[in-house]
């Protein structure tokens, strides 16, 4: 059921921005000291494996590495706890090097085989982690998560020496650097983990790997220094845990904090006060699908029908204030390989055009009743609701058949759905396309929950896996993302944009569209005010 998670988009506008240039008092020029500080929601758990929300998620990133991280503006792949990788020609067989450098903030060299239990700890069976599908490409993974299984370890990690990890995949992945830097995948010591007490909890105390390590915590705000060999121009970040995001914002503008996630609801009053620098992409695009194994869309033309009823633009600014983008593309805004419209007009809202494809494909008229599921909450009854309305205007009966969440988790892979909401990134996002188009549309896969399957386009998906170079990799999968667009397994709906405040004091904060940021590159001026 936790693959599901991955599958449904939630309704969040997270925290993001990008700070200015220096003020004329320090000539725009980087300088050491200060104290960050940040609000975000009070989270769970200091645990990266536990990390269920974009606010956990952005301070596992701050409190741990993984074994590779990417560059802030490009999206690249970078090293982190490991300091290089190489691959066979099938891109099945890789070795990690360990850094030198890396250590936990216990003092603890970063060994081998804390990664393999770091890795293992997410993938077994009765793991929380919402990512730990993303591991299965990884020889033994079926094995070791089956409840039911008796596997010891994951078979596809081995240690072979202190400082080298050698992962045996399943199938080619030449992406495998990129998916490893996903901040649950972070590396964590097994003695703190599983630490009994007087020890401290690994929850609210862990000993960390990553750029921060925790001096001191009370219950409201947990105080971050530079671990020891980081280079960090803030002397130390100060994270303020607050109930909601409106608390937070509050302290935002009362000058309490210098970072902020907005609320949906305040966000136009935002950027009229302050400007959209905080708006940015966040990879995460929500539609609904199609069971394709109901006969009802074993049509094309009804599917694509449906498609060009849909006035997504209307939903987004009539339901999301426009707080979101409407989008006609698989792979999000920012990340690597992204179209700008790979749809083209197969996407196009046109009642006209929907009408002549229900003639053509029921010439008697009599196209089927269909049922819109979704997980029921208001905003996702007003959105089923206005597709309602956008189907009935071209003569298509569709009922409502809202499900509660924790019911939806079940019902979406149960058989049963028929036009049904969900979604992609977020949380389980990694840059590059295959990412998000593999596990929704390769015949077979577990996230493959619209059953869709077409052997053209699984070619092109395991050619772009099977290619190291990223250039062809790239062109491989936006082919692939424009067939299964022209196919209409889903329709795209809209992709979250994020926002956030800043103050004017903070420079260089730059926020990827996976919702984190380098706090170390960030630096203060002396002034105070807010942007």
């Amino acid at each position: 059921m936790r693959r599901l998670v991955a599958l449904l988009v939630a309704a969040l506008v997270v925290g993001a921005c990008t700070g200015g240039g220096g003020s004329a008092k320090d000539n725009g020029k980087p300088h050491s000291g200060g104290t960050f500080r940040m609000g975000i929601e009070r989270p769970h758990s200091l645990d990266p494996a536990q990390a269920h929300t974009p606010d956990e998620i952005l301070l596992a990133d701050q409190l741990f590495d993984s074994l590779t991280t990417y560059d802030a503006n490009t999206l690249a792949v970078q090293a982190a706890v490991a300091a290089s990788w190489t691959a066979t020609p099938d891109q099945k067989h890789w070795d990690f090097t360990i850094s030198p450098l890396a250590k936990f903030s216990s003092g603890r060299p970063i060994t081998s085989a804390d990664v393999k239990y770091s890795l293992e700890r997410v993938a077994k069976r009765g793991s929380t982690a919402t990512t730990s599908f993303l591991l299965e490409p990884i020889s033994g993974f079926a094995a070791f998560n089956d409840p039911k299984g008796t596997a010891g370890d994951l078979a596809g990690i081995k240690a072979p020496a202190p400082n080298v990890v050698h992962f045996d995949l399943d199938q080619s992945l030449s992406t495998l650097p990129a998916l490893l830097g996903n901040p649950t995948f972070a590396i964590v010591p097994k003695e703190a983990v599983e630490a009994t007490p007087p020890a401290p909890d690994f929850n609210r105390q862990p000993v960390t790997s990553g750029p921060f390590r925790i001096k001191s915590r009370d219950d409201n705000v947990l105080h971050l220094v530079p671990a020891e060999g980081v280079k960090s121009l803030v002397s130390a970040v100060d994270v303020h845990f607050y109930t909601d995001e409106p608390a937070s914002y509050a302290a935002f503008n009362r000058k309490a904090i210098d970072w902020s996630p907005v609320p949906p609801d305040r966000v136009d009053e935002v950027a009229e006060k302050y400007g959209k620098a905080g708006f940015k992409p966040y990879a995460t695009v929500g539609f609904y699908g199609f069971n394709l194994k109901n006969p009802k869309f074993a049509d094309v033309r009804f599917r694509e029908a449906i498609l060009a009823a849909i006035d997504r633009t209307a939903i987004v600014k009539g339901i999301y204030n426009s707080t979101v983008q409407a989008t006609s593309r698989l792979v999000p805004e920012g990340i690597p390989g992204s179209q700008a419209d790979p749809c083209g007009a197969i996407c196009v809202h046109d009642p006209d055009k929907a009408r002549s494809l229900l003639h053509d494909a029921f010439p008697a008229g009599n196209p089927p009743s269909i049922f819109i599921d979704y997980d029921q909450d208001t905003t996702q009854e007003s959105i089923a609701k206005a597709m309602q309305a956008n189907l009935k205007d071209v003569g298509i009966n569709a009922e409502l058949r809202p499900h509660p969440y924790t019911d939806y988790l079940n019902f979406a892979l149960g058989g049963t759905q028929e036009l049904f909401r969900l979604g992609w990134g977020g949380l389980t996002a990694y840059p590059t396309a295959d990412a998000f188009l593999s596990p929704l549309f390769l015949t077979g896969s577990h996230e493959n929950v619209t059953q869709f399957s077409n052997p053209q386009i699984d070619a092109l998906l395991k050619a772009g896996q099977a290619q190291p170079d990223e250039a062809p990799r790239i062109l491989q999968d936006q082919q692939a993302e424009q067939q299964i667009l022209q196919q209409v397994p889903v329709v795209p709906i809209f992709e979250i944009e994020t926002h956030s405040v800043i103050a004017s004091r903070v420079k260089n904060l730059v926020l990827t569209v996976l919702g984190t940021f380098d706090a170390t590159k960030l630096w203060l001026t002396s002034g105070s005010g807010v942007k």
